[in-house]
């Protein structure tokens, strides 16, 4: 069984899953640029689909997803620095 790390909400550059569901895309690498309101992945749930998006500028310097990983709320996608 994986588990998989959550987002620390106190940290403001982890971005964490807003809802259950599952990566059907990923927009960025690590060691990307990325600016406030960039896209970093989508997830789908039930069909529709969410864009999880940079919540600040700075640059992924860890990646914690991949196409087709289930995710729980709040699982860490990204470090952004």
């Amino acid at each position: 069984m994986h588990v998989h790390p959550k987002a620390d909400k106190g940290a403001k550059g982890q971005v964490g899953a807003p809802m259950p569901g599952e990566v059907v895309e990923v927009r960025v690498k690590e060691g990307t640029t990325v600016a406030k309101g960039d896209p970093l992945c989508v997830l789908s749930a039930m069909k529709m689909e969410t864009v999880v998006t940079a919540p600040v500028a700075g640059k992924v310097t860890k990646l914690h997803v991949r196409p087709g990983l289930s995710l729980e709320g709040e699982d860490l996608i990204a470090v952004i620095e």
